[in-house]
């Protein structure tokens, strides 16, 4: 695990020079303390920070190939690069190292830029091809390394964090007004925007190729899921396979020449993992659960169940978190507007995971891909609903909309039933709330703007038998990547923490996306075929449990310990003086909130983590 960046001037007679590859650098130390590493030659530069996980001896970064005509810097890691690199072998190529990396050049030797394929891993990669004068960036499938580019007069300049680009004069700090909209609807900054206008985001399974002889810079995807539902192999069948799978995704992630553990919420996803481990490790494995004192719902009973189960070396932490201490620690490590406020209790997990192993095997992926949430429930009654009752509710929340004092309770509610389910889905009331605290004179600046009509319209012209897959596919294209995957890649790289995703093997995700809903959802019931393999395994509790994340009290934090920050970042003149809010309606959804007439959270957590956003980088 690390942290990569560099500059390819192939639009420019210019040369690279190395201080700015080592400023790039510098940048992000904390993704990778242990070295550094930088290539520069006429117009290209490549720069990374390593943080040792594998090969620690021989592992040092940028990696050549034989003749030195082929370079890479890598974040990430590549699970299978132990089979890959038999097979390079076997065709005659030579190794000087025992690591992931190497595999690499050696594939790109072979296949070109088609060597990404041949990988299952979570990474961003950087190649440079010294006789074509080509330049290839790649990410993984599902986007759990960060990737961004930007395309100046000059050339190009990547790096795993935006830091890396606004530390380059060449990058301007433009606010995209139409990623600020983004955010205040969803909470997430959505691939290709980012926060800045001239820099973007390479999409999950992403790959760009800089052409220094044709002067071009072309991207496309290398990987995407489709494919039929099969409904009709026994459903034991597919759970043999489905086992097969998780056992296989874990006990690659297992490989690490550093000691590792495991979070363990005491959820389904992380319970299933630590039991995997379990059973391949030959000592026990350490878990880290952590707790919060205000909490009105505790998962650590559900967590000690697991630990006592497979006799683990159980770290507790029960803490009094402080979202106004660490909010200037979030804004550094998101380098952007984040408004997922479990970004708060996955800082203090990894934090505290880090004093004991420096890799830690996690749950992420298991809800988007075996419908674990229970939005798939609600839009799955939505949408079973007769066409004509459906249309009457819309019709009838339309109207009720219009009559109701813009701050009577139910209003917003009201006007969601007018949405489409698909709309519903992916926006639902936010983005009514988004158009209502921004000025007019922003909005106006990108008139007809929409969210829905940017990201979501896939849902309408796709044609699905199966009612849930639309849904599925959208949280796993852009709500896992550009929320679930953004906060816990930061989060861990803030504490030097290499965290690991066996659900998010692309293997597993090709195979959840081939089986039916009622494989996945039955009644009330979510990720049932996960319950059905695994039950007998886990402790009783974790299996009937509901589902409940991170039971942060972010409501009533802000009508107490934040009320203080909220009501100066409202009053405050050079925000106003910005010209990107309307001061009146969000000083409004603030008196509703400390009233507890509404409950205003989201989008209140969003500003004040705006504002200070604002203030540390474009201020």
């Amino acid at each position: 695990m690390c942290g990569i960046t560099g500059a390819y001037r192939l639009f420019s007679s210019q040369s690279v020079p190395g201080e700015l590859v080592d400023r790039m650098c510098q940048q992000i130390v904390h993704r990778g303390p242990d070295d550094q590493g930088i290539f520069v030659s006429g117009s290209i530069g490549l720069g990374m920070r390593r943080l040792s996980i594998i090969d620690l001896a021989t592992g040092s970064q940028p990696i050549f190939n034989e003749a030195r005509t082929i370079c890479t810097v890598f974040n990430g890691e590549i699970y299978n690069f132990q089979s890959l690199r038999s097979d390079l072998i076997h065709r005659g190529h030579k190794f000087a190292t025992q690591g992931d990396t190497e595999v690499i050049v050696h594939l790109y030797e072979e296949y070109g830029i088609d060597f990404v394929e041949k990988l299952n891993g979570m990474f961003s990669i950087a190649v440079w091809d010294a006789p074509k004068k080509k330049l290839t960036i790649v990410r993984d499938r599902l986007g759990q390394k960060p990737l961004y580019y930007a395309q100046t007069r000059d050339g190009l300049y990547f790096g795993s964090e935006l830091k890396c680009l606004t530390s380059c004069d060449s990058v301007p700090r433009e606010l995209d007004h139409e990623a600020v909209f983004h955010f205040f609807t969803l909470g997430y900054i959505p691939h290709p925007w980012s926060i800045y206008k001239e820099v973007r985001q390479l999409p999950p399974a992403g790959r760009l190729v800089a052409d220094g002889n044709a002067q071009t810079v072309t991207i496309d995807r290398y990987w995407q899921l489709e494919g039929e539902i099969n409904s009709q192999r026994p459903r034991e069948d597919a759970s043999e396979e489905l086992l097969h799978l998780i056992e296989d995704s874990v006990k690659l992630r297992m490989i690490s020449d550093v000691p590792l553990g495991a979070f363990l919420s005491g959820g389904l996803d992380s319970s299933i993992i630590v039991a995997q481990m379990a059973q391949h490790s030959s000592s026990p494995v350490k878990t880290f659960h952590i707790d919060f004192a205000e909490s009105d719902y505790s998962e650590k009973k559900y967590a000690r169940a697991v630990a006592d189960r497979f006799g683990t070396e159980h770290h507790e932490l029960v803490v009094n978190p402080s979202a106004v201490a660490i909010l200037d620690d979030l804004v550094e490590a998101f380098d952007e507007p984040f408004g997922d406020s479990s970004a708060v209790p996955t800082w203090y997990v990894s934090e505290m995971t880090r004093q004991h192993v420096t890799v830690a095997l996690a749950g992420d992926g298991g809800d988007e891909s075996f419908g674990g949430y229970e939005r798939y429930l609600r839009i799955l009654e939505r949408t079973t609903l007769p066409g004509p009752i459906r249309a009457l509710l819309g019709a009838g929340g339309k109207a009720v909309h219009r009559l109701l004092p813009r701050n009577a309770p139910g209003r917003r509610y009201f006007r969601s039933l007018g949405l489409d389910h698909h709309k519903h889905f992916i926006v639902g009331p936010y983005e009514f709330e988004t158009r209502e605290v921004l000025s007019r004179e922003f909005l106006e600046s990108i008139p007809s703007f929409s969210t829905y009509d940017a990201i979501g319209q896939g849902l309408e012209t796709a044609t699905h038998r199966d009612p849930l897959r639309p849904y599925t596919s959208f949280d796993l294209h852009y709500y896992l990547p550009d929320d679930i995957n953004v906060k816990v890649d930061r989060m861990s790289m803030a504490h030097s923490l290499e965290l690991r995703a066996p659900f998010l093997d692309y293997r597993i995700a090709e195979f959840a996306y081939s089986l039916p809903a009622n494989w996945k959802i039955d009644a009330n019931i979510t990720k049932l075929l996960l319950k059905n393999i695994f039950g007998k395994r886990l402790p009783k509790e974790v299996t009937a449990q509901r589902k409940w994340g991170f039971a942060l009290p972010m409501e009533h934090w802000l009508r107490k310990e934040l009320r203080p920050a909220l009501e100066e970042a409202l009053a405050d003149p050079v925000m106003g003086a910005a010209g990107i809010f309307c001061d009146k309606e969000l000083r409004s959804l603030a008196e509703e909130h400390w009233s507890g007439t509404r409950d205003r959270t989201e989008i209140l957590w969003r500003y004040l983590f705006f504002r200070r956003w604002w203030y540390k980088k474009m201020g």
